[in-house]
């Protein structure tokens, strides 16, 4: 399978002057293709098949992550959400040896990681010296960490087929278009950004590149994902109901939605679908438009066409897709079913999550999960 850079390739040569990203300025396929040719001049004499990004902005992660797979290289997306000590514990850790950052960030890293700044690769082709070789032998496209909420983040290898079945699932529920134009503003270290980048070029739309949810504008945008927390301050400013209501596609996901925001874009009319995913699985593995499922409302809705989804004795969820990781980066290889810490049951095709399983508890032989509890309990009437 083609790797994402030649694909985006093969749409350069059919369509150049294609309005592909959007960031203050207009940037073409041509103008990408030039931009991450020089780039990846520079980064060719890189000793490593593996090559730290620690990079803020949207359209540099872009053009340094598309340069990274065009030399054979694997991209090892650092959360740039990160403290310098989180940062120290990932890098020795996983013993990342080359970093690419800004040089605003260079005092994160320490002295014996080789670091090399964005503002120099960007703007030189390092005419002279002999390019480093590059294995050929990495069978996974890139490295991106879990949250880390549950424990230490983990490394998560991802393979082409991954990402280009996440995206011919997504298809399947949202129907891309060449018309379409997709708002990231999510960040593009987490998979829900990243993912979005590989739809646009598996499936030639274009993208709209923000740095925050304040500059969301749907005038030249048809879809958009965010975190049920921001859409819910999005709906607070009465001032964004009408742009809201222009997107043919509000996706949400990464956080469980409350009630009362979920009633709020019925009340609307906003054209929302819930998703559920994770690093794992290259984003998101089931979901449901809710103004078509309306009394599913507090479900993570159904599994896409090409996913199983079961759960064990314990209650845990399991899945099995095409887009399950290959692995953990330096760990073990992935079997067919990815045992999730989520707790669910599944109740007429929909899948309804109650919790981690490290809220759960066992009292007197009887398993109880925390978190259902507190759900439970704030949704009663008597409660305040």
């Amino acid at each position: 399978m083609k790797s994402i850079y030649d694909i985006l390739v093969d749409w350069h040569h059919k369509d150049p002057d294609f309005n592909f990203l959007e960031y203050k300025r207009s940037y073409t396929l041509n103008d990408v293709i030039y931009e991450v040719e020089s780039l990846s001049k520079s980064l060719s004499y890189i000793s490593s098949n593996h090559i730290g990004i620690h990079i803020s902005s949207k359209l540099d992660f872009i053009l340094l992550y598309l340069a990274c797979i065009k030399l054979n290289k694997v991209p090892i997306v650092l959360k740039t959400t990160w403290g310098r000590d989180e940062i120290s514990s990932i890098v020795d850790n996983y013993k990342i040896d080359h970093v690419v950052c800004c040089w605003d960030d260079k005092s994160i890293f320490k002295k014996n990681i080789n670091t090399y700044f964005f503002e120099e690769l960007i703007n030189s082709s390092r005419g002279c010296g002999i390019p480093s070789s590059v294995s050929k032998s990495v069978i996974y496209e890139s490295v991106i960490f879990t949250s880390g909420s549950t424990g230490f983040p983990k490394g998560v290898c991802l393979k082409k087929e991954n990402f280009f079945n996440s995206s011919v699932s997504w298809n399947e529920q949202i129907n891309f278009n060449p018309q379409d134009r997709y708002t990231i503003c999510l960040p593009m270290h987490h998979i829900s950004g990243l993912a979005i980048l590989y739809r646009s070029i598996h499936f030639k739309f274009g993208l709209n590149l923000i740095d925050s949810y304040r500059d969301i504008d749907s005038s030249n945008s048809s879809l958009v994902s965010l975190v049920p927390s921001i859409l819910e301050k999005l709906i607070n400013q009465n001032s964004s109901h009408n742009s809201l209501k222009l997107f043919r596609a509000i996706i949400i996901g990464g956080e469980a939605a409350s009630e009362d925001l979920i009633k709020k874009c019925i009340e609307l009319k906003l054209n929302l679908f819930i998703s559920y995913g994770m690093t794992e699985t290259c984003s998101g593995i089931s979901g449901f438009w809710i103004n078509e499922n309306i009394d599913k409302y507090n479900s993570a809705g159904k599994p896409f066409s090409n996913v199983s989804i079961s759960i064990d004795d314990s209650g845990k969820v399991l899945i099995s897709s095409k887009m399950n990781m290959l692995g953990y980066y330096n760990g073990e290889k992935q079997n067919d079913k990815f045992i999730s810490s989520d707790i669910g049951e599944i109740n007429d095709g929909f899948l309804y999550l109650y919790g981690r399983s490290d809220d759960v508890v066992t009292l007197k032989g009887e398993k109880i999960n925390l978190n259902y509890i507190e759900n439970t309990l704030v949704q009663h009437k008597l409660i305040d």
